[in-house]
């Protein structure tokens, strides 16, 4: 039994052995890589390559190590967030447009694996920063509400990453007063960040990124010389940075962060105060925490620029000459390789200062004009880009899933896209071909059931019919009768439309209320040549309604029996036909501009009789409308199937 305690405590150690082993392996791979971004700046000059370039390496680098396995998914992610921020500490930026390109890959991990709303905001935070840090305040301000919508709907302390870039970029506009009021909105969960600390409700990130909010609100209440929220962020600044060195004590970055967060806000106090012993004693501060060897690198740079900043503003406040020119030139240095109207407006303002301490008041009013040139290229800039924010707002999200998806699938649709093209093609011809061939079987199999069916009712119902028709004639032959009975009439009148039906079916030619007209048309067309006489047909219908063929040659038959009955017996000049139809109701006018009859006249000569039948086999309404001596009208109406 010990023997096997022994070895499972040895397998338990190979394991512990082994997990060491790969963590040490992990955290010497990040330093290595991190490592390069130190190297880029000489490399790029030894090679002629660009800072941009080089970046670019190390970034695509990152992703493929963690497709061979050799990063892990989450320090695959969390060294691209601190790869990100260590090189804005270099003022190393990326227009929008490349730095999508270079993040998509990044992206897709994070959309795909679903890892959730704070890698998310990690990256539209890298996207934010590298705007801000740009001059592309428009920017900015649209990744931040990026970052708004991810969050939205989520409790916690989600909103700390989109509240931070909003403040930042309402302090960016001096808009103080906007800021404050974001604070006053969400007040209780700022406060309540040292307690989120003490719990353990803050990952690293987040709890590095607290102080940046922090940062940016007690700014804004110390320039609005709002003492009482400036004493409230001071307190929240100093129990978040005592919980996180018990709590989290391993987190360097953080604790170091909030420090210069103490420190920056010590700065502005002394600013807001206007106390220059406060003032000395935050760079005194910032001075020793920039020597520090345990501050990370990336802001221990940050801290040496912003020394010689505020030194230099120091000492042009206090006159001291010697040291302000010392610090201008040194700040000048810092900006020699930049284009950024801003940070040229920033050094010549400094110049124009340092000459008025001297008493050189002609050189200061010139330099003081340039700057103000500078100032002026930075605000139209600055126009500039807010006009780009609106284009980012409609096609930044597009182009991010466009670009992800194309550059993991742009080599395979190079390989593929010829013989994909090629399949597509003949698989459409042979689509197009059956449906042709389907086609054409299916009309000839229906022509080929219609014919049947018409022989059926033709040869079954027809016989059927004249041994009935037969019958009927005996019966009367019996009873010593001439006239022919109602019953032979309504079996005459039903083989008769038998007769059409099988012709409807026999014919691929379908009547239609547009063919009757038509055919009235030509009628009247070549009769009014002759009988100079006008015409004239009004149309309201469906023309594509059908009419079977027995409909179709009794309705052309009644409006012949029609027209010939004008012509034989009225004087008129002008016929009038009315087409329209409600529903499924076809009515029909006809009408001229004869006397009509009076009523002593016999009517038999205008074939009434002879139409009245007709309309009756169509079961349809007729009216006749005598107006003698101004001429007449015939009201039908005939129901469509």
């Amino acid at each position: 039994m010990f023997a096997i305690a022994r070895i499972t405590q040895n397998k338990k150690n190979e394991s512990g052995n082994v997990y060491m082993r790969t963590s040490r392996f992990t955290c010497i791979l990040k330093i290595l890589l991190a490592s390069l971004i130190c190297l880029i700046a000489d490399t790029d000059k030894a090679f002629g390559k660009s800072v941009e370039d080089s970046a670019t390496q190390v970034i695509a680098g990152f992703y493929t190590r963690y497709k061979q396995g050799t990063l892990t998914e989450k320090a695959y992610l969390d060294t691209m967030g601190k790869t990100m921020r260590r090189l804005l500490s270099k003022h190393i930026f990326f227009e929008n447009k490349d730095l999508l390109v270079m993040l998509s890959p990044y992206r897709k991990v994070i959309w795909d694996h679903h890892h959730g709303e704070l890698y998310k905001q990690e990256y539209y935070a890298i996207l934010s920063n590298q705007a801000k840090m740009s001059g592309r305040d428009g920017e900015m301000l649209f990744y931040a509400e990026k970052m708004m919508s991810e969050v939205k709907g989520h409790k916690g302390n989600s909103f700390i990453t989109p509240l931070t870039f909003l403040v930042d970029y309402y302090n960016s506009k001096n808009a103080f007063d906007r800021t404050l009021e974001l604070y006053r909105k969400n007040r209780a969960s700022i406060l309540s960040l040292p307690e989120a600390v003490k719990n353990r409700e803050l990952d690293s990130v987040l709890l590095t990124r607290t102080s940046n909010l922090l940062t940016y609100i007690g700014n804004a209440a110390y320039r609005n010389k709002d003492m009482a929220i400036a004493a409230e962020i001071d307190s929240t600044v100093a129990r978040e940075l005592a919980y996180a060195q018990v709590i989290n004590s391993t987190n360097l970055d953080a604790i170091y962060r909030l420090k210069d967060t103490r420190i920056q806000l010590l700065y502005r106090k002394g600013i807001a105060l206007n106390s220059p012993s406060v003032i000395w004693d935050a760079i005194r501060q910032m001075e020793a925490l920039s020597q520090d060897p345990k501050t990370p690198e990336y802001l221990r740079d940050y801290m040496k620029f912003s020394l010689i900043d505020y030194k230099t503003i120091f000492f042009l406040e206090q006159r001291n000459i010697d040291s302000a020119n010392y610090y201008v030139n040194l700040i000048a240095q810092q900006f020699n390789q930049t284009t950024n109207p801003y940070d040229a407006y920033m050094v010549t303002k400094y110049k124009a200062r340092a000459l008025y301490n001297q008493g050189k008041y002609k050189e200061s009013t010139d330099t003081l004009r340039k700057a103000i040139e500078l100032i002026e290229e930075f605000v139209g800039n600055s126009a500039s880009d807010a006009s780009d924010m609106m284009y980012a707002r409609a096609k930044v999200e597009d182009q991010q899933i466009v670009l992800a998806e194309a550059e993991a699938k742009q080599k395979r649709t190079d390989q593929l896209l010829l013989l994909i093209g090629a399949g597509a093609v003949l698989l459409l011809l042979a689509g197009v071909s059956a449906f042709v061939i389907i086609r054409q079987r299916q009309q000839a199999r229906f022509l080929e059931f219609k014919l049947n069916l018409a022989r059926n009712i033709h040869d079954e119902a027809n016989p059927a019919l004249l041994y009935a028709k037969t019958l009927a004639k005996a019966k009367r032959a019996g009873e010593g009768l001439t006239d022919k009975s109602e019953l032979e009439e309504h079996i005459d009148h039903t083989m008769e439309l038998i007769r059409s039906l099988a012709h409807d079916l026999k014919s691929d030619k379908q009547y239609s209320v547009a063919d009757l007209i038509s055919n009235i048309r030509q009628t009247l067309e070549k009769l009014s040549l002759i009988g100079e006489f006008h015409f004239q047909i009004h149309e309201k219908v469906d023309d594509k309604r059908f009419l079977s063929h027995y409909q179709y040659t009794q309705l052309k038959a009644v409006l012949q029996e029609c027209i010939t009955n004008t012509l034989k017996h009225a004087q008129f000049s002008r016929i009038d036909l009315f087409f329209s139809n409600l529903k499924d109701k076809l009515n029909i006018i006809y009408k001229d501009n004869g006397s009509g009859w009076s009523e002593q006249s016999s009517n038999d000569g205008i074939g009434l009789d002879n139409m009245t039948q007709r309309i009756q086999k169509l079961n349809a309404d007729v009216t006749i409308d005598n107006q003698y001596p101004e001429g007449y009208q015939i009201d039908l109406s005939v129901k469509l199937h």
